[in-house]
């Protein structure tokens, strides 16, 4: 009962931005990925996410994690805090996250009418880095260590899908039209932001 009290507790701060959780929640993993400095600006936060994105450049929910051995745990297998779930701070992250989603996709849409648009201040705006992460970190809360391993992973593809989303989405000065090969990785990313938001959300049905 103390240790489901404290997890609300937690999930409650995560939510209003008053406790940071960090990414992962073993001491190895926090290791290989440090949080960037609060003070840091949104390019440094970008260049840091990327870096630790690299491994999740592969598909994000693959059998195991090689260089740690991680099993993946499966949505149906994962076992969840039923009270935490329902917890207003757990369901307002559930919602924000769907909303990320949406966004992404309406975004997407229109991009496929107008290739040329001027994607990254709709990105910027849509996607608060620091919102983004403390509403992935609220919402996991609710699953077991091992689920967690899983979850986490997660976190660090949806965070660096929006990364490779926003430089893909570059243009450079002087330019007006963004080339067919350049369209076509923006509409990648897109693609990989929406499955993985999906995949992650799995979790919940």
């Amino acid at each position: 009962r103390e240790k489901r009290m404290s997890l609300l507790c937690c999930a409650s701060l995560l939510a209003s931005g008053a406790l940071q959780a960090p990414v992962v929640g073993r001491a190895e993993l926090a290791a290989r990925a440090p949080q960037p400095l609060a003070t840091a600006s949104r390019r440094a936060l970008l260049t840091s996410i990327a870096s630790l994105g690299v491994a999740s450049a592969t598909p994000a929910w693959a059998g195991y994690v090689t260089s740690l051995g991680i099993e993946t745990t499966k949505p149906q297998d994962a076992e969840k805090d039923d009270e935490l779930l329902g917890s207003k701070a757990v369901q307002d992250g559930l919602s924000a996250i769907k909303k990320y989603r949406s966004s992404a996709a309406a975004l997407s849409s229109q991009f496929e009418k107008d290739t040329n648009m001027n994607l990254i201040p709709v990105i910027r705006k849509d996607f608060d880095f620091s919102a983004l992460r403390n509403d992935l970190n609220t919402i996991t809360t609710v699953f077991d260590d091992q689920t967690q391993l899983t979850t986490d992973r997660a976190i660090r593809a949806i965070l660096y899908d929006v990364t490779e989303l926003e430089n893909a989405s570059r243009i450079k000065k002087g330019e007006t039209e963004r080339t067919p090969k350049k369209i076509a990785n923006v509409q990648k990313w897109f693609a990989k932001l929406d499955k993985d938001f999906a995949d992650l959300l799995a979790y919940y049905q």
